[in-house]
């Protein structure tokens, strides 16, 4: 119904109750919704064709494909750059690694020809002194030769940074020392070296070799002394025992003189 016609109807009934006209407002309220409603679905059914339409002809484009073609990375070009990359560090980390190899050989080389250099001087030295042994009278003229060696030996030590390191009477640390037996000492504390087996090294504050000692367990213990023996006691077992023996030696001599006898 029409706000028109709900008028006229209103009009021709003036004795209607007021019940009945706050029905009609709210049916006639509910009416122009629904007619508002439907226009708009109207509306949009009218406008969702046109919308799918130009969705249609903006996917058929081909300057749009070509555009999207073009936006799109090429994943296939960029695999085959970082497969080239990779190789490429590849064969550099390779050439690095033999590089520092020969380096490295290189370098041990020269220390070893620096060290056996120092001691060609100890191996000229001791040559001579093996050639004087054979010709040389005097013991003394060997000794000098032996201390001339020794020194030189010294020598090459100290510029090599090599230190010997001490040990007879001092106390055993387990850090330079290794400690081949333990003896007893009437003048050597206990726990220090007594006497060096083998000369220990150093090379600045690095342990070359440790130094075999004989490290002092003090002074000797005395013996305990072993308990007395109670010699009466033996005596009496001695004595018991010899009369058994006297007794059996009786029985058995007279059990033969009875069966001679018989």
């Amino acid at each position: 119904m029409t706000e028109t016609n709900q008028n006229a109807k209103l009009e021709e009934e003036p004795m209607a109750t007021s019940e009945e006209a706050e029905a009609a407002e709210t049916a006639a309220e509910e009416e122009s919704a629904t007619k508002a409603d439907a226009e708009e679905q109207k509306q949009n059914a009218e406008a969702t064709p046109a919308e799918e339409g130009g969705d249609e002809k903006k996917e058929t484009d081909p300057k749009t494909e070509e555009k999207a073609a073009d936006a799109e990375p090429d994943y296939k070009a960029q695999l085959a750059e970082l497969q080239d990359k990779y190789l490429r560090k590849l064969a550099e980390f390779d050439n690095y690694r033999k590089r520092m190899a020969r380096e490295f050989m290189e370098a041990r080389d020269q220390a070893r020809r620096a060290t056996i250099s120092d001691f060609l001087t100890v191996y000229d030295y001791f040559s001579m002194g093996m050639a004087a042994i054979e010709t040389a009278a005097d013991v003394a003229v060997l000794k000098q030769g032996m201390e001339m060696i020794w020194a030189e030996f010294q020598r090459v030590l100290e510029g090599l940074n090599v230190k010997e390191v001490e040990s007879v009477g001092k106390p055993f640390d387990a850090n330079i020392h290794e400690a081949m037996s333990q003896e007893a000492s009437d003048t050597v504390p206990e726990g220090v070296v007594i006497r060096q087996w083998k000369a220990g090294f150093k090379i600045g504050d690095k342990l070359l070799r440790p130094a075999m000692v004989v490290v002092s367990t003090g002074k000797p213990s005395e013996p305990e002394p072993e308990p007395a023996k109670e010699p009466e006691e033996e005596e009496g077992q001695k004595i018991h025992v010899n009369v058994e023996d006297e007794e059996t030696t009786e029985a058995s001599g007279s059990e033969k003189d009875t069966v001679s006898e018989s």
